[in-house]
C-alpha cells in the first residue's frame, strides 16, 4: 500500500508541474532588442517552485531529469533546457531575497541554470544540423539571455566578495552565449 502511495505522489508531482516558458517572438532578425541601462527586457521568468533549501527540492530535480530524458525532439528539448535555465535563475533570485545567509546558494543555483542554458544552444545547434528551422527558438534564447544578464546584473550590484565574483562570472558566461546565439 506504500509502495502503491508513494507511486501514485510521485506520478503526480511528475505530471502536474510541467510546463512551457513562452516568450516574444519577433519576426525579423533586425528587431532583436539590446541592452539598454534604463529600461528593462520585457521577459518574464517562470514561477520557480520550490526551492533548493527545500528537503522535497530532490523530487523536483528527479522528475526534471526524467522528463528531459524522455524529451528527444531537438526544439522541445531546447525549449525545456530554457524553461530550467529561467527557473533556476528565478529560484536563485528568490534565495538572493531570502538574505545573506542564502547568497552561495542562490548563486551556486543561477550557475546550474546556466549550464541548462548552454545545453539549450547545444540543442539549437544539434536542430540546425538536422535541417530544423530554429529561427523562434533562437530568438527565444537570445532575448532571455538579455533578461538573465540583466537579472544577474541586479543581484551584483546587491552582493559583495566572493559571491559578486562569482556572479560577474556567470555574467561573463552568459555574455559568451550570446555571442554563440548571434
Amino acid at each position: 500500500m506504500k509502495k502503491l502511495l508513494f507511486t501514485l505522489v510521485i506520478f503526480f508531482i511528475f505530471f502536474s508541474s510541467v510546463a512551457i516558458s513562452f516568450a516574444k517572438d519577433f519576426s525579423k532578425e533586425d528587431t532583436m532588442p539590446t541592452p539598454s541601462s534604463n529600461k528593462t527586457i520585457d521577459y518574464t521568468l517562470p514561477y520557480p517552485g520550490l526551492l533548493p533549501d527545500n528537503p522535497l527540492y530532490v523530487l523536483k530535480a528527479v522528475r526534471d531529469r526524467i522528463v528531459e530524458v524522455l524529451i528527444s525532439d531537438p526544439i522541445k528539448k531546447a525549449n525545456f533546457e530554457l524553461l530550467q535555465a529561467d527557473k533556476r535563475l528565478n529560484e536563485g533570485v528568490s534565495l538572493f531575497n531570502k538574505g545573506e545567509k542564502k547568497y552561495a546558494l542562490a548563486e551556486t543555483t543561477i550557475s546550474k541554470g546556466e549550464n541548462y542554458f548552454e545545453k539549450g544552444i547545444a540543442q539549437i545547434e544539434r536542430a540546425k544540423k538536422q535541417g530544423i528551422i530554429t529561427a523562434g527558438t533562437s530568438q527565444r534564447f537570445h532575448l532571455a539571455s538579455l533578461k538573465h544578464r540583466e537579472t544577474i546584473k541586479s543581484l551584483i550590484n546587491k552582493s559583495s566578495g566572493d559571491i559578486k565574483h562569482r556572479l560577474l562570472l556567470d555574467d561573463k558566461r552568459m555574455e559568451e552565449f550570446e555571442k554563440k546565439l548571434k
